[in-house]
């Protein structure tokens, strides 16, 4: 039995937008890897809905600072320890699941500086992957990081693609992101105590 724990709920709105965005052109992508629960559900939706579909996922572990709720910094127990036993455990899922995974051991703000280009992929031939068709934000837990998250990804999404926010209830203000999607043309799917699911038109 592989472990992949969560520790948080309403996972299947991950699954949702997986579901919306199927024949949406693009990867899937999460920031925030942590004991690997979240992608064990994104890939179990893809292998039913969008099989052959890449999905990331980025985060630095390293014990480093994280702006775990709004204004508060702290360590938690986000180690290389805890990446080296997730990725071992979420490398033996994928293989099983047959779906193309790729980790990034970066901060967010990293990737989108490496990566602004695309992800290069590997399968026969070598191909740039581009677009998103949907993307979990579970990183930084503030509004300005996440809006650095959203100005990345919004120019790399097609109508139809799906965004999914964790801890929108206690974390930080999540109706100041929400009234920015609405803005621009995102639509509330759903939203519970945990996430919230929005899709672009």
């Amino acid at each position: 039995m592989i472990d992949l724990p969560t520790d948080s709920g309403e996972y299947y709105l991950l699954a949702k937008g997986i579901e919306l965005s199927k024949a949406v052109e693009g990867m899937t992508c999460e920031i925030g890897l942590r004991r690997g629960g979240g992608t064990k559900h994104i890939i179990e939706a893809l292998v039913k809905h969008s099989p052959g579909k890449l999905h990331i996922a980025i985060d630095p572990y390293g014990h480093i600072g994280y702006e775990h709720k709004e204004g508060e910094v702290v360590r938690l127990d986000y180690t290389n320890e805890m990446r080296d036993e997730c990725l071992s455990n979420l490398y033996q899922f994928t293989r099983q699941q047959r779906v193309n995974f790729q980790f990034f051991n970066l901060e967010d703000t990293e990737f989108f500086k490496r990566y602004s280009d695309g992800v290069p992929v590997y399968e026969l031939e070598k191909r740039i992957e581009t677009k998103y068709s949907m993307v979990f934000f579970d990183g930084p837990h503030a509004v300005a990081p996440l809006m650095e998250e959203i100005e990345f990804f919004m120019t790399r999404i097609n109508p139809g693609a799906c965004w999914v926010f964790d801890d929108v209830t206690n974390y930080y203000d999540h109706d100041k992101i929400e009234e920015w999607l609405f803005k621009n043309n995102f639509k509330l799917i759903e939203k519970g105590y945990h996430k919230a699911l929005y899709q672009w038109h």
